[in-house]
């Protein structure tokens, strides 16, 4: 899978954080997440501040979700 999220997926995988969990933290499916997570759709602005304000408190929304657009 490629990774567009490139700081979030590296987060996710530091912290073992289980991606069933942030996909239910942030009220979406496994498939919706996998979609997001590849960039075939985008993350709405709700669904980003409900994973970094339970996930990765101690991050800035903008740095976690930021886009590798050569991926």
């Amino acid at each position: 899978m490629k990774v567009v999220y490139p700081v979030l997926a590296g987060e996710i995988a530091r912290r073992g954080i289980k991606k069933t969990a942030l996909a239910q933290g942030a009220g979406m499916s496994d498939r919706v997440l996998r979609n997001k997570m590849a960039g075939k759709t985008p993350f709405s602005l709700p669904e980003a501040l409900a994973i970094k304000n339970r996930f990765f408190p101690d991050f800035g929304v903008e740095a976690l979700f930021e886009k590798d657009e050569t991926a």
